[in-house]
């Protein structure tokens, strides 16, 4: 289907799928695009999952004849996008593949043999001919990999998995423009389970899109956004600045406790660090809290303080759950301190230790454990504790 004069998507839709990367709810089912741009050179831009790859060809091969394709531009290498390029390279091994440094290596680990290939940087051009394409880096949005493809002059960005949704459109209607319902939801949701571990790095690379004339943005997964392309990066600008003021440092003190011991540690040390004026504290019951709110509180912070007490010598699940939703990419290097109460093991706290240094955050506070009841000693260290983690921030 021609989106724009000499633009073809040769995607394939996905209507069936339920859940993607194995963790992720896909209630519309979702679409793998793909786009060959027509020029003096061809270009190909992002393939699709390999299950799809012969319906791929089979659109692919209406649009241009293989052996004419010069070039292949892979903004990012998530075998969603790049499960079809081993077998276009076996029947096109002309043509030269563009993408960044990660990508190109990533791309050789998944296709185990040699391509022509070109590393792309920040603003680098390839010349078409009659077209000219420019590429903008876009690291960790949401892989190391990521960058975006500006066709100069025509107003079209090509952002792979940026600004998309797991919205499966209807058949033959690929455009925002065309679909009968709201699907802003869809991209929210998307950006929420995607791209919110990375926050930071969407506020890092929507600068780049300022003074771009954009029209299009093609994105990789469901419908090309042909209207409201500004309120579509507006709306990725308040959704990557939620949180806190940047002026203030944040603390989550995230926990579970089983008799009230370990609860009331949370209270204390949450109470010592809130008296720093440059802290906002949120104090997170993970056994009550449900998973969005669990990813939610930790999608940003600069300290993390985790505590749990010790069962059958282990940590509790609902803390562990606090864990699993921190993103080790986006907090390394950042604080982080644990506590427990125990009565006659406590194990809980020095594996919560371990998880943390595994996952590269600075566990700089010593471990605070505490035996069955607190007393007025142990409700002062948990203060002190609070105190002493706000003060490393700030």
């Amino acid at each position: 289907m021609q989106i724009r004069p000499g633009i073809h998507w040769v995607g394939v839709r996905d209507p069936d799928l339920e859940i993607f990367d194995v963790v992720i709810p896909t209630e519309y089912g979702t679409t793998y695009n793909s786009y060959v741009l027509e020029a003096d050179e061809p270009v190909l831009i992002d393939g699709v999952k390999k299950e799809f790859e012969e319906e791929w060809f089979a659109k692919l091969e209406q649009v241009i004849d293989l052996a004419e394709l010069r070039h292949v531009v892979v903004n990012h290498t998530e075998p969603d996008h790049s499960g079809s390029i081993k077998e276009l390279l076996r029947r096109a091994p002309h043509v030269i593949v563009h993408g960044t440094r990660p990508a190109l290596q990533f791309l050789s680990e998944q296709v185990n043999m040699d391509f022509q290939k070109r590393i792309v940087g920040e603003n680098d051009v390839l010349d078409l001919g009659n077209r000219r394409l420019r590429f903008i880096m876009a690291p960790f949005m949401h892989w190391p990999d990521t960058m975006w493809t500006f066709l100069e002059g025509e107003g079209v960005l090509f952002t792979c998995d940026g600004f998309g949704s797991h919205f499966c459109f209807p058949e033959g209607k690929i455009l925002a423009s065309q679909q009968e319902v709201d699907f802003t939801g869809a991209v929210e949701y998307y950006f929420e389970k995607i791209m919110g571990p990375f926050r930071g790095k969407v506020q890092e690379a929507l600068p780049k899109l300022v003074g771009l004339e954009l029209d299009l943005i093609a994105t990789g997964h469901g419908p090309i956004l042909d209207v409201d392309v500004e309120r579509f990066i507006k709306l990725y600008d308040e959704w990557s600045r939620v949180g806190h003021s940047p002026e203030r440092k944040r603390i989550v003190v995230a926990y579970a406790s089983a008799y009230g011991h370990t609860k009331r540690m949370a209270e204390l040390i949450a109470e010592g660090a809130a008296g720093n004026p440059l802290v906002d504290v949120l104090l997170l019951d993970a056994a009550q809290a449900d998973p969005d709110a669990v990813a939610e509180a930790v999608s940003s912070f600069d300290a993390l303080i985790v505590g749990s007490p010790t069962i059958n010598a282990d940590a509790v699940y609902p803390v562990w759950r606090v864990l699993e939703a921190v993103s080790a990419i986006t907090a390394k290097g950042k604080a982080a301190a644990v506590f427990g109460n125990y009565g006659w093991s406590g194990e809980a706290v020095a594996l919560l230790e371990e998880r943390l240094e595994k996952m590269r955050l600075v566990v700089g506070h010593p471990p605070l454990k505490v035996r069955f009841g607190l007393t007025a000693e142990d409700e002062e260290r948990c203060r002190a504790m609070g105190a002493a983690v706000a003060e490393s921030i700030t």
